[in-house]
């Protein structure tokens, strides 16, 4: 007898997409993370929700007419995390004008009838005054589409607790140290936490690798005989800065940069997160950092599109992820290579799935167990996350922060009380102390790490406030878990030599 029915590797959002799909089956899962949910990929990402404008230049329809149809379901099961945003598109040139015309009356096409609010164009003069701190001479037009934006972090603990009230069981910083075999057949994992150093031992019927860039590793170790290349990591860096840099309700894509691609300039939780960028990665890393180029790639694109100069003193953060795209045969350009994801089976047993992105990671989730039912003659199960409300389902509009929580947020009003602390954990961030508590108590932080990047987004708004605010989230998560100074010391450390990666300096 197995102790779980399916166990799945990587906690980001193709692992917890998998996890709540497999749960709400009926399938008894477990889930396991060698760091913090979302720490690579995941909680790096731009923040949008869309199907992906700009692949219909690689004319990849399917691609875009999927993505168009989870973006609905995305929206719908949690509309406290993900919103509809508006995009403006500044554009200069018959060309071009026809072009994204073209492009967005397809793109609305696709959506069907799940498509946002009306796409619309305008002239020079309503496009400035829908961004006035558009550069003029940059364009003589502009359209207006919609897609959603929402917070990546915060959406995988919304996933996370929706597994567990599921009846699924997860554990962060637990290290998959080997498979355990039954005759050549993958039947099991052992694990080591990687605070304490306990060892463990689980067995399933079924093995899931979702652990995105480090999935050839996973694959390495399942089958060493082998050496696997299925993933092309592509490195995509953020900046980060007030709001007051561009002033609009819009976010803008920009339409062209010197290496073909776009550029989005997004108003995000108060502020201005502009990106991204599309470098080959060697050897994927949880720590990836900004290269200058990459920094002054984005400062230039951006000052070309900018009424204001913008400078490296404005940024506010860096940050960066590294998108686990399924290596093509014929295609070293990582930024044309297809979003699409793919299913593997390997001959142990061991199912991996690579690609992707966050908008589909219903779908993602979706097919997996589709793929293990067909693969092993299961018993077909119905799929029920289209309709699956996520943990603090709310449609009330709530006030930032604590919209983030849905219908959770009480509970941090309840906390603020019960300690008799209404501060924030720093003047310059917008998150409370009583968030701190919250969080500690009810969505497996560890550490210091975990509040100021996954579960606040400090580190990624403000990398010096996040920096300062360590000591204050160290000594309530101390109290809240019984730690002493000597931890809260060399927690504080730890985080800052991690928060040196967003820091521009």
């Amino acid at each position: 007898m197995t102790d779980f029915e399916i166990i799945i590797i990587g906690g980001g959002a193709t692992g917890l997409g998998c996890a709540v799909e497999a749960a709400s089956r009926g399938y008894k899962t477990l889930l396991v993370e060698a760091a913090d949910y979302g720490k690579g990929t995941s909680s790096k990402s731009t923040k949008l929700v869309h199907g992906g404008i700009r692949y219909l230049a690689n004319f990849d329809f399917a691609l875009v007419k999927e993505g168009l149809e989870e973006r609905y379901y995305f929206l719908k099961n949690a509309p406290h995390l993900a919103s509809q945003q508006s995009y403006l598109i500044p554009l200069q040139g018959i060309a071009e004008k026809i072009k994204y015309w073209l492009g967005i009356k397809i793109y609305d096409k696709l959506a069907g009838s799940k498509k946002l609010a009306a796409s619309r164009f305008l002239s020079k003069e309503q496009t400035l005054r829908e961004a006035k701190d558009l550069n003029a001479a940059k364009i003589d037009g502009g359209a207006i589409y919609y897609d959603g934006q929402f917070d990546d972090s915060r959406m995988l603990v919304s996933l996370l607790k929706t597994f567990e009230q599921l009846g699924g069981t997860a554990l962060n910083y637990h290290k998959v140290e080997e498979f355990i075999f039954n005759n050549d057949k993958i039947s099991g994992v052992s694990v080591s936490n990687q605070l304490t150093g306990e060892k463990l031992t689980f067995t399933a019927k079924f093995v899931i690798n979702a652990t995105g860039t480090l999935s050839d590793k996973l694959l390495d170790m399942a089958e060493p005989q082998l050496k696997h290349n299925t993933v092309a990591a592509a490195q995509g860096t953020h900046l980060v800065f007030d709001k007051e840099i561009f002033d609009s309700e819009h976010a803008i894509l920009v339409p062209q940069t010197s290496d073909g691609r776009v550029l989005f300039i997004l108003p995000w939780h108060d502020k201005i997160v502009v990106g991204t960028t599309d470098v080959k990665v060697i050897e994927a890393s949880l720590e990836p950092k900004a290269q200058a180029e990459e920094i002054d790639f984005i400062l230039t694109t951006l000052n070309q599109y900018s009424a204001k100069t913008v400078t490296k003193p404005d940024i506010k953060a860096v940050f960066c992820g590294q998108r686990p795209l399924v290596r093509p045969q014929n295609q070293t350009n990582t930024a044309k290579i297809s979003r699409k994801h793919e299913l593997m089976l390997s001959k142990n047993g061991l199912v991996t799935i690579v690609g992707g992105k966050w908008t589909i990671y219903r779908r993602m989730g979706q097919d997996t167990l589709n793929f293990i039912e067909k693969q092993f003659n299961l018993p077909t199960t119905k799929s029920i996350s289209h309709n699956l409300q996520l943990f603090g389902y709310t449609q009330d509009k709530l006030s930032y922060p604590l919209s983030a929580y849905g219908a959770q947020s009480t509970q941090i009003t309840q906390i603020q009380q019960e300690l008799n602390n209404f501060a924030l954990i720093h003047q310059d961030l917008p998150y409370f102390q009583a968030e701190v508590v919250y969080q500690v108590r009810h969505e497996q932080v560890k550490t210091i790490e975990d509040i100021l990047a996954r579960r606040t987004r400090a580190l990624f708004l403000n990398s010096q406030a996040a920096i300062e605010a360590a000591p204050v989230v160290a000594k309530l998560m101390a109290q809240e878990l019984g730690h002493d100074e000597q931890w809260q010391e060399t927690e504080i450390a730890a985080f800052k030599r991690i928060a040196a990666n967003f820091c521009l300096s």
